[in-house]
């Protein structure tokens, strides 16, 4: 399918485009308006299901809707709403607060849910862009995508903390936008021996990447760290070993899905495939492969397409050009910033307060994002 709300926009970056969804409800795509209109309205009284405790009970009674039809939509926004209802539904199953644990998703929820996932050939479960990218609405429809011009379109919570943590990160994407378009324009230039151009180009990512690291710190301004700990973080694991009922694929056989991460986002690989960082190969740089996977297939492609090697060959070809080299360097030394920020968030948010290191995504974080700060420093020219 033609997933075109995914291609990169040097306006957007990698956000959905034209602006997501809010609703299945009164869209000419051939469904059944009851129980699109059942479901819709699940979504919206989900926080109040998770608080006072009937989530499951109502999820275990949700109508079973084939979305077929929408293989041959012309806005594959619908098909991402659709996934953003189902993986949140199967979240909330699964994490709902003071229940005991299950191993199943029920049927009206799993096999939509897997249906939908499919056509967007990403696993069924949340997801970064499910979570953030296509997860957003503009209070202002002329103004900025920015924090304070944002809102959610599903929560888990009426908690404005969990709002917060989520459109920071969509900003950030926004902010992102520059750089993107910038590693192809030097990319372009180097194609011309335009050296004053590549130089533009590399200054274009340090104010991007300058923009990105100036909301990023703005996190804990409205996202407390004991509320992300406690409440948010609960809802973003990954599932180990779940039933996914009715899904003649998978049989009786249990699944397992990474959780929601900040790694399924696609602006920090896609900066360091470009400028030519190269890390260790190990079990966290298969992770970071894996990671992919859970991208949009764009996204995915997209990094596929990149060459590790041309601006960073170029600036070593033209050693001698010293403001060439400078800015390259100056690149290198934003992402390690980056890194160095999000360790710090990390730290912050979550392995104070942990017994288990391992993130949502299910790796040793902390470890592998100091990893990822070593090896980024040794490659400075």
């Amino acid at each position: 399918m033609q997933q075109t709300c995914w291609q990169i926009r040097p306006d957007w970056g990698f956000l959905i485009y034209p602006e997501p969804l809010v609703s299945l409800q009164n869209l000419e795509i051939g469904l059944d308006d009851s129980n699109i209109s059942h479901l819709e309205s699940v979504a919206g009284d989900l926080p109040n299901l998770l608080e006072n405790g009937t989530v499951r009970n109502v999820l275990d009674d949700i109508p079973l809707v084939d979305y077929a039809l929408l293989e041959k939509t012309n806005d594959f926004r619908t098909v991402e709403r659709g996934i953003l209802l189902y993986t949140y539904f199967a979240n909330a199953y699964m994490f709902a607060p003071d229940q005991p644990p299950v191993d199943r998703i029920p049927a009206g929820v799993a096999v939509p849910l897997v249906q939908l996932n499919d056509m967007a050939e990403r696993p069924p479960i949340l997801t970064y862009a499910s979570h953030n990218l296509a997860n957003w609405r503009k209070i202002d429809p002329l103004g900025a995508v920015e924090v304070e011009n944002l809102e959610q379109i599903q929560q888990f919570l009426h908690v404005p903390d969990a709002a917060w943590f989520s459109l920071i990160h969509i900003e950030i994407e926004a902010e992102a936008a520059e750089a993107i378009t910038a590693i192809q324009t030097a990319s372009d230039a180097i194609s011309q021996a335009d050296s004053a151009g590549v130089i533009a180009a590399l200054e274009a990512v340090v104010h991007s990447l300058d923009q990105m690291m100036r909301t990023f710190a703005r996190m804990k301004e409205g996202c407390d760290t004991d509320v992300y700990y406690q409440t948010i973080r609960a809802y973003m694991f990954g599932f180990d070993d779940i039933i996914y009922e009715g899904v003649s694929r998978f049989g009786d056989k249990p699944m397992s899905f990474r959780g929601e991460t900040g790694a399924q986002s696609t602006v920090i690989p896609a900066l360091v495939a470009a400028l030519g960082i190269q890390h260790q190969e190990n079990g966290l740089s298969e992770h970071l492969r894996i990671m992919q996977d859970y991208m949009p297939k764009p996204h995915r492609d997209y990094l596929m397409n990149i060459d590790r090697f041309r601006i960073r060959d170029y600036v070593q070809a033209h050693h001698t050009d010293q403001t060439l080299r400078d800015v390259y360097n100056t690149c290198l030394t934003y992402v390690l910033r980056f890194r160095r920020l999000h360790i710090n968030m990390a730290n912050d948010y979550i392995a104070k307060k942990v017994a288990d290191p391992r993130g949502t995504g299910g790796t040793l974080f902390m470890d592998w994002l100091q990893q990822l700060i070593n090896e980024t420093e040794a490659q400075m020219l």
